[in-house]
């Protein structure tokens, strides 16, 4: 028998412990079982970003909306950013306390409050498990030659089985990810870039109504939207780390491989989307595509929606426990999955354009208030001693305030165009920045006028119950 080396050893201690099941739940993880670094937030949120959605809401900058590839750059470069920011802050809320931004969400909205959110959020991954199933599935299908069941079957177990194993093995999977994914991807990006055509201009036909403030301001806010619905998982990926994990280098690690991987893969879809319209990665292989290089590109769109597609199984899971409902964490994904799944299957027998991009603009007009409470909780309201309220807490008044301030702003053609977005399509933007403003102000005069200093818990919690969890 051959003894191994330390590093060996180390190596294989490590593997050890990121492929055991994970045995918590959404209750404050211990000091003993803290370990890792903010290293590990680069790799998983810039595999997380490597991945056909990213490839398609770019695309949608030059096919839909008609900006030309030198304006879609820029109005991606600026709109990741802004949902790359609010990943890296919201990934420091998870060393501090031990538990993901949800439980934390307690605090400001109260108790029964952060039961929405949880809900919302639950079903926000439920369906973006659906999209990437999909787009999962028609890779696969077109890799394999089989047909569409078999390859969304093969798609979804991977996802939940990864989740099943929790945390450790999805940080393993996200840095194995982070290699394998450049490597096969460069190829199509190469072609995408050399065969495209990088100087088109803007198409004010494509546009509309639009114009090009509206369309790049559009596109900014998809790409903003993106990134800020994962900032609700944000801290559940840093739970683990040490209390003393520098929130600098975390916000630094998290905001960057969110915004390099966001910004290379859109901005390859938009280069793409001046060649042609592409509905699903099938499209890539019979309108883009040679034969070797769709072949590998296919593998890396299958492998990817995989590896993203976990976090929200996992994350949902977590936010179904912190809802209230009473199960364990591997059950919790189970549902998740389930749920995802039968979404998934229905949709992808009909058109998968056909509400994309609305999908991405919800996504933003609820998440933008509710972030907007909690960094102001965070940073401008918080007591070292603050006790989450029972019921309802200002912050609740606040988001829901965000909300309805948003709603003149709102457009989703075909769903619902606010007053002020049909007069005024351009602003039909910015109704997320509305709501994240409007939010933010309400939730701090509340909060500051509302404020009582709290008595500190004296005792353990019981951490077997979500009412008993401290925020």
């Amino acid at each position: 028998m051959t003894r191994q080396g330390p590093l060996a050893q180390r190596l294989s201690a490590a593997v050890r412990s990121a492929t055991a099941v994970e045995t918590s739940g959404i209750e404050p993880i211990p000091a003993d079982e803290r370990e890792g670094g903010p290293g590990s937030s680069f790799t998983l949120w810039f595999s997380s970003n490597v991945q056909f959605s990213s490839l398609t809401s770019g695309m949608l900058a030059t096919a839909a909306f008609g900006l030309g590839w030198a304006q879609a750059l820029l109005a991606i470069m600026l709109g990741a950013a802004v949902g790359a920011a609010a990943i890296g802050v919201t990934s420091t809320f998870g060393p501090p306390k031990g538990v993901g931004l949800l439980v934390q969400t307690r605090l400001p909205l109260g108790r029964r409050g952060a039961a929405l959110p949880a809900v919302l959020v639950f079903f926000k991954a439920c369906a973006w498990f659906a999209v990437n199933s999909i787009l999962g599935a028609f890779a696969v299908r077109t890799l394999l030659g089989t047909g569409f069941g078999p390859a969304f079957a093969l798609v979804t177990v991977a996802q939940v089985a990864i989740a099943l194993v929790g945390y450790g093995f999805i940080h393993l999977v996200q840095k194995a990810m982070a290699l394998v994914l450049p490597l096969l991807f460069v190829g199509v990006s190469l072609y995408g870039y050399t065969e495209s055509d990088l100087g088109s201009g803007f198409d004010p036909a494509k546009a509309g109504p639009l114009g090009f403030v509206g369309a790049f301001a559009l596109v900014m806010a998809i790409q903003a939207a993106r990134a800020l619905s994962f900032s609700s998982y944000a801290a559940d990926y840093t739970r683990y780390m040490p209390v003393d994990t520098p929130p600098g280098r975390l916000f630094l690690y998290a905001f960057t491989g969110t915004w390099l991987g966001s910004v290379w893969i859109a901005s390859l879809g938009a280069a793409i989307g001046t060649l042609a319209f592409i509905g699903t990665p099938t499209d890539l292989v019979g309108q883009v595509l040679p034969g070797a290089l769709a072949t590998v590109t296919m593998l890396a769109l299958g492998i990817s929606t995989i590896t993203s597609s976990c976090l929200d199984c996992y994350s949902g899971a977590l936010a179904w426990l912190i809802a209230g409902v009473r199960m364990a964490r591997w059950q919790a994904v189970l549902v998740v999955g389930g749920l995802g799944s039968a979404i998934g299957w229905f949709a992808g027998q009909g058109d998968y354009w056909k509400s994309f991009e609305n999908f991405l603009i919800v996504l933003g007009n609820w998440i933008a208030p509710w972030l907007a409470v909690m960094l102001v909780q965070r940073f401008l309201v918080t007591s070292p001693d603050a006790e989450a309220p029972r019921n309802f807490g200002p912050g609740f008044a606040a988001w829901l305030l965000g909300l309805l301030a948003a709603v003149p702003f709102m457009s989703q053609p075909g769903v619902f165009v606010g007053p002020i977005a049909e007069r005024h399509p351009a602003l039909g933007a910015c109704a997320a920045a509305v709501a994240f403003l409007t939010a933010g102000l309400v939730h701090y005069a509340l909060a500051r006028r509302t404020r009582t200093g709290a008595t500190p818990r004296t005792g353990t919690p019981r951490t077997d119950s979500p009412e008993e969890i401290p925020a």
